[in-house]
């Protein structure tokens, strides 16, 4: 991921939303939390699923106050946190690690071992150039995940699925589907109510591979998709794959019949006025017109 301005985070505003999912149909899990952050850390989502006695963590925000009031948000579940799988390199989904690791110290960090040597590789310097601008809104070191055995993570019998990974954003994101929770977490190969991050999609090739990743995960059929990013209003549901491949069709569309980065943001700001994250499209912009 191209590193986020430091200038634009100065100028977000706070605004975080926690909601519940639906029980599931059988016994075993009781339900999944869904953290969204507030402006400032990405509005990305974090997902909270729940045994009886234990939970799973789907990505571990971005900020130090994110990453807190999540850590407030699994404490407040009374469940033992056993588990905490980070679905790709990006910051925005694992910087906040350090801080709920101190929390709950006997958790295990995981990622698909495709994806835990980006993150090895990365997370040192992604941190340090976040707190050169913003020294108090980040942990003071990176806590890098283990390489997940086997393509399941079971919490109290049933499994929780970390999908292969795609293209979607960015060249390698788990998805994560929850059987018994008849649920998707779709991570940053789903956008609603946000613009979507495309500065490594600017390509007409990229963006086809994004799409077909989209149609892998819509077959999946899940009642309940989780968004990486969202607009605090958005739906929980199949419409997040809807709203992506418009976004991506409106880019590819732009980048083919504009030649100026002028013309390119209006394009892509046309019936987009009312959209989050609007960093995302600056750095798009910015990725293909440098300077």
């Amino acid at each position: 991921m191209q590193l986020l301005d430091r200038r634009t985070f100065l100028a977000l505003t706070a605004g975080t939303a926690a909601a519940g999912l639906a029980a599931p149909a059988r016994a075993g899990l009781s339900g999944a939390e869904i953290f969204t952050a507030d402006p400032f850390g990405g509005v990305v989502d974090s997902t909270v699923i729940l045994g009886e006695d234990s939970a799973v963590l789907i990505d571990a925000q971005f900020t130090l106050p994110n990453a807190t009031q999540l850590a407030d948000v699994i404490a407040a579940t009374g469940k033992r946190l056993e588990t905490i799988l980070i679905t790709h390199v990006h910051p925005d989904h694992h910087l906040g690690l350090a801080v709920i690791m101190d929390r709950f110290p006997e958790a295990r960090p995981v990622a698909h071992p495709s994806i835990q040597p980006l993150i090895e590789g990365a997370a040192q310097g992604l941190l340090d150039y976040m707190k050169a601008g913003q020294p108090d809104n980040f942990p003071d070191r990176v806590v890098i995940p283990e390489a997940l055995e086997g393509d399941a993570i079971l919490l109290e019998g049933e499994r929780i699925e970390v999908l292969d990974p795609m293209h979607g954003d960015t060249d390698l994101i788990s998805a994560v589907h929850i059987p018994a929770l008849d649920t998707l977490v779709a991570s940053d190969f789903a956008y609603t109510g946000t613009h979507a991050w495309v500065a490594e999609n600017t390509t007409p090739e990229k963006i086809d591979m994004w799409r077909a990743s989209l149609a892998k995960l819509e077959a999946i059929g899940a009642g309940t998709v989780v968004p990486g990013h969202r607009s605090t209003d958005a739906m929980n549901d199949a419409s997040a794959f809807a709203a992506t491949r418009a976004y991506l069709d409106q880019w590819q569309a732009a980048l083919a019949s504009t030649s100026t980065a002028e013309e390119l943001k209006a394009a892509m700001m046309d019936g987009n006025e009312g959209l989050g994250l609007g960093f995302a499209l600056d750095r798009a912009v910015g990725a293909v017109y440098p300077g």
